[in-house]
Formats: C-alpha cells, structure tokens, sequence
C-alpha cells in the first residue's frame, strides 16, 4: 500500500518506512504525527483518488529531527541606480518516517508485519532451490569428469629448426642456404608491435612505427631536440589517433603544410598525384604523415584502419638504431608556410 500526501504546498509518495524531509513542521523530535491532507491511496489492484482529499484516510509519520536545506541565492540589481543586493536563505526542513497508511479499516503496518513471515518462509524456499540445483550442477559436472576420456599429455613445442633448401643443379659444391622456422618471425613481430626512436642524420630525434609485417605505417613529421621530448610526442600521438574516428578530405592542390584544419586525420592528394594522410592536433601541429604515398583515395583510407590498430596495439616503444643503419631516410622536412616567412 501506498499514498499521495501534501504538505507545505508540496505532495510526496509515501510507503510505510519512507523517510523524507518537509517544510518545516511546529513538532519535536520523537513526537508522532497524523497527516491527513490524503490525496491518494493505492491498495494492490485498488485505489481510491481523493476531490481533493481521500474521506477516512490518513498517514501516521514519526518525527526523527530537523535540518536545513541547500542555500538559495537572492541577487537583486538595478541599473545606473547603485543598487545590487545579496542575500542568502536556507529553508527550514522537517525529517519524517512514515509509520503507518490508514484507509477503509486497514493498515498498512498491519499488512507488513503479516506478509513477513510469508516472505521470509519465499525467500526460504528460494534460497533451497538454488542448494539444490547447485547440488546437481556439481553431481552432473562430477560424472562428465568421470566419463570423459584421460587427458593427452602435453606435447612439449618443437624446439627451433633450420630446413635445409635444395641447391641449384649449376651451383655444385656451393653451401645449402638455409631457412628460419616460425620462431623468429613470431619474435620479430612482436618486436614489431612498439614504437622505434631513432637519431637522424641531422642530430634529431624521431619515430616510427611498423607494422607486423614490417612495413613502415607512420612516422613523426618533424624532428625532436632531445629523446625525451620524441617519447612525450608518442603519448600526444597515441590520444589524437584514438580520438580520430573519421577523416577530413582536403581538396585537391593543397600542400600539406599550407592549411590547417581541426585535429584529426585529413587525406588529400600532393602534387604528384599521390594521395597521402596526416595527423593533427587541436593546435593545428602536425603529428604524424605516412613514409609513401597511396595510388588511390580508397587506398589511403584503408591505411588509416592499419594506423589506428597499430597504434593502439603499441604500447611501448623502443630505441632503434641511428638512420644510417635504418632501412628508410628521416621523415621529409615541413614545407615552408608564410608563417615562417
């Protein structure tokens, strides 16, 4: 059973051990009080809706103390008259405990202290239920363990192996080349999932980085004084690719330095003809550019997926060698803008 009630201008949804704070009430705590102002009663599949209140109804409620509500600002201010007041207000509030809702000769009190022991012989009776299909879980697990067949031991992993090619039938007396097994690729691939920092020819210091196969996917646009200054730059990398859902098309003819548009990854076709991405930050900065170009629009879209899931997949990084011994040259340097000017 429930009940509508008002007071202090206000109405409230009551159930028997609702608490709840009202205007402030002339009462003390401790005292009980009757609210009469009923505007609704509801009894299971019955209600009775008060013109405006309900006849013979009534909510009995057990004062627990007073408090006070959130402060309310007043700021009045009237132009080119010198006049601003402020003033503060905190609105006097009555807790209350809803003991009891009387309707029709029935209480809900009544009502709840009845219905316990019914419900907690159900929740007796539910907590059985699951012991006992719990129980046959556990039986029914034991005899599939039973009748299943004895584990295969364990084979241990081949260890590594080189096969030897066949030769040329030219090539007599020649030594037999000989080829590595999965092992070492498997451990250059995972080599392959961080970041690579590296010195360049000119003193700087930049990134790139592979993908499982090797292949270059992206690299710094622009070159680092010092090592720590790259590593900084990878975390600023890793957050604007994974906040680049989408891409931005440039039209075509822009140079790749001479506009600036809002962070994330743009694609646009260079003056040879070959449609290249990059990577901005909110500041307009580029970020990032691939080591070549893509022969197609859609091409350079799809490499964008592979940036992204590389990224995200390396999460460390790693010093390489100088770019001497590297297999690909420094990035490209940045076109002059007429900023730089």
């Amino acid at each position: 059973m429930y009940a509508v009630i008002e007071t202090g201008g206000k109405q409230y949804h009551v159930e028997v051990g609702t608490e709840l704070e009202v205007e402030l009430l002339d009462v003390e705590p401790g005292q009980s009080i009757t609210l009469d102002r009923v505007l609704l009663v509801v009894d299971g599949a019955e209600a009775a809706v008060g013109t405006p209140l309900v006849d013979g109804a009534a909510v009995d409620a057990d004062v627990l103390g007073a408090t006070r509500g959130e402060k309310v600002i007043a700021f009045k201010y009237r132009p080119k008259a010198r006049r601003r007041v402020k003033k503060g207000h905190r609105q006097g509030l009555t807790v209350l405990r809803i003991a009891d809702i009387r309707f029709g000769g029935k209480s809900a009190a009544d009502g709840e202290a009845k219905g316990a022991p019914a419900k907690a012989g159900d929740r007796k009776a539910i907590e059985e239920a699951a012991a006992r299909q719990a129980a046959e879980d556990a039986a029914l697990a034991a005899q599939l363990k039973l009748g299943a067949p004895a584990e295969v031991e364990a084979v241990p992993a081949p260890k590594k192996t080189r096969a030897k090619a066949a030769a040329p039938a030219d090539a007599a007396g020649a030594p037999e080349a000989e080829a590595a097994t999965d092992d070492t690729a498997s451990a250059a691939t995972m080599a392959a999932r961080a970041f690579e920092i590296h010195e360049d020819k000119a003193g700087d210091w930049r990134w790139r980085l592979r993908a499982t196969n090797g292949e270059l996917v992206a690299m710094s646009e622009q070159g680092f004084s010092s090592k720590s200054g790259v590593v900084r730059a990878l975390d600023v990398v890793r957050r604007n690719v994974a906040e680049a859902d989408g891409h931005t098309e440039i039209l075509s003819g822009e140079d790749a330095g001479e506009t600036k548009t809002a962070k994330g990854f743009e694609i646009y076709e260079d003056k040879a003809g070959q449609w290249r991405w990059r990577l901005r930050a909110s500041n307009g900065e580029l970020l990032a550019i691939p080591e070549q170009g893509f022969s197609s629009k859609a091409s350079v879209i799809r490499s964008l997926d592979s940036v992204r899931k590389n990224v995200a997949e390396a999460v460390d990084h790693e010093e390489a060698g100088s770019s001497e011994s590297s297999t690909t040259e420094a990035a490209p340097k940045r076109s002059r803008t007429k900023k730089d000017d």
